[in-house]
């Protein structure tokens, strides 16, 4: 259930399209998701081609890197490639298996707090027939002149570093191979 809200959180931060993100603050990027999230949702499923135009959005590579953790400096650079894409399509996956078990959910900006000039923590919160969100927090960052969402918090959580917790028990187990991890995702 934690992860299903998580997914539902990143997803609704990042439902905006692209080229419109380009123009926004953090704030703006937020705001919009409301408008873009009804979209995605009116037919009750997240389609491959939204979750891909989704990830244009996501500082994916910066996730990526952060949720492996020390591992990131040992790891060769073809291990790395390899990851990165499997941490890629594995982000993509989550968005759309969890986004079909989410109702229509409204986001209201609380705060914005400036953690410096290109990174932020928008504070929302979330209401919605079917919802068991409450406070959602957005972390975004400029990434190359465009805010992108690089973490965000639903119940308690913070999506990249749930998630490095669980990539550093897998490396754990498998000794710290990249591949590995690579492969199970």
């Amino acid at each position: 259930m934690k992860r299903m809200m998580i997914s539902l959180a990143f997803v609704a931060a990042t439902a905006i399209p692209a080229s419109a993100s380009a123009a926004l603050d953090a704030r703006g990027v937020v705001e919009m998701t409301n408008d873009q999230l009804a979209d995605f949702l009116s037919d009750g499923e997240l389609q491959s081609a939204e979750a891909s135009a989704l990830m244009d959005l996501v500082a994916v590579e910066e996730i990526g890197r952060f949720a492996l953790g020390k591992y990131a400096r040992t790891a060769g650079e073809a291990e790395m490639t390899a990851y990165q894409t499997a941490f890629r399509d594995h982000l993509q996956a989550q968005l759309q298996t969890h986004l079909s078990d989410v109702g229509a959910v409204q986001f209201e900006i609380v705060d914005t707090i400036e953690r410096s000039a290109d990174d932020v923590v928008i504070e929302t919160t979330a209401s919605g027939s079917d919802t068991k969100l409450s406070n959602v927090n957005w972390r975004l960052k400029k990434v190359d002149g465009q805010w992108k969402v690089i973490d965000v918090e639903a119940m308690g959580l913070w999506l990249a570093i749930e998630q490095r917790a669980q990539f550093d028990a897998k490396l754990g187990e498998s000794g710290g191979d990249v591949n590995a991890l690579a492969g199970s995702l």
